[in-house]
């Protein structure tokens, strides 16, 4: 390593490109959590399980409280447009929606690799982006 500065920017286009996604997707995120947080916090929306509910419940695990009060699960809660109107989906969604800022910057750095012409690069974030779809869809759960 030398001690000289280097001449022009420390950067290049991927990464520039990478951090102003990630940039937008980070004020975003904070912005539709505080959303979220708030209509889970005030009520504006009705909860889909009541907190007394879940503290009458609190001493069964996960799965047990799931089948005793009839839960959906994993993306269950998404297959009817009724469900998603309630306050603690709402705020759940908030943090799925944290959850795809990597995949939203991944394709973001997908299409300055296309405009390239950088194959390797752009098979390889296409790989890596197929690989966070396969493990967010719970396809290869294990059973669980």
């Amino acid at each position: 390593m030398t001690d000289k500065p280097r001449e022009g920017g420390y950067a290049d286009r991927v990464q520039l490109v990478y951090a102003k996604t990630l940039d937008y997707v980070a004020h975003s995120v904070i912005v539709v959590m505080a959303a979220g947080y708030f209509l889970y916090l005030t009520g504006m929306l009705p909860l889909s399980v009541p907190i007394e509910t879940i503290a009458g419940n609190w001493h069964l695990s996960a799965a047990n409280m799931q089948a005793k009060l009839n839960l959906p699960c994993g993306w269950g809660c998404f297959t009817s447009p009724a469900g998603i109107l309630h306050g603690d989906i709402m705020s759940y969604i908030s943090v799925i929606f944290l959850s795809l800022a990597t995949l939203i910057c991944l394709v973001s750095a997908l299409l300055v690799f296309f405009s390239e012409k950088k194959h390797l690069y752009s098979v390889i974030t296409i790989l890596q982006v197929l690989v966070l779809l396969v493990a967010a869809s719970g396809i290869m759960s294990g059973g669980r």
